[in-house]
């Protein structure tokens, strides 16, 4: 899967929560920022990403109701994110809002049945999810070795089949 897909795929799933959270995110022109494009092509969308991963963050952290009932929309904001460190933040608003245990068996079942972006953003949230339950654990090896061997976009293979830890 393409870079710009997985772009589009993201902001697409954050427009979507920030829209049922009734947020809107106006980034301003920067320079920087067009001249790192120019370089490095969708960094503004990347930038632009950041700043509504970042509102909806701090909306959903300081509003643990909101979280729970938004709790779908952001787990697909989390799965559509294939950023190594990002998931961090929209992992911590799940496990306050549903605890630990339930966003491993999220990023279980999208591992065992999802779109191969959701599979592959699923083995990046993972270690945000702070995995202490042994059974899970087991469960997502499996099923990430078991979507590996059937994945046919090399990007998503590579994530897949990536490192042998969870």
């Amino acid at each position: 899967m393409e870079r710009g897909a997985r772009l589009d795929a993201q902001e697409a799933a954050l427009d979507a929560l920030l829209a049922a959270l009734g947020i809107e995110v106006r980034t301003e022109p920067d320079e920087r920022v067009a001249a790192l494009d120019a370089r490095a092509p969708g960094y503004a969308q990347y930038h632009r990403i950041g700043h509504k991963r970042q509102a909806a963050y701090r909306h959903l952290a300081e509003d643990r109701a909101a979280a729970r009932t938004h709790y779908g929309p952001v787990l697909d904001a989390l799965l559509a994110d294939d950023d190594l460190s990002s998931p961090c933040w929209l992992a911590q608003v799940l496990v306050a809002a549903g605890g630990r245990r339930r966003l491993q068996e999220e990023l279980v079942a999208a591992v065992e049945g999802g779109a191969p972006l959701r599979q592959a953003c699923a083995v990046g949230a993972w270690r945000w999810a702070d995995a202490p339950y042994g059974d899970l654990a087991e469960r997502f090896r499996a099923a990430r070795r078991e979507a590996a061997r059937h994945a046919a976009d090399p990007w998503v293979h590579e994530r897949l089949a990536g490192s042998a830890a969870p």
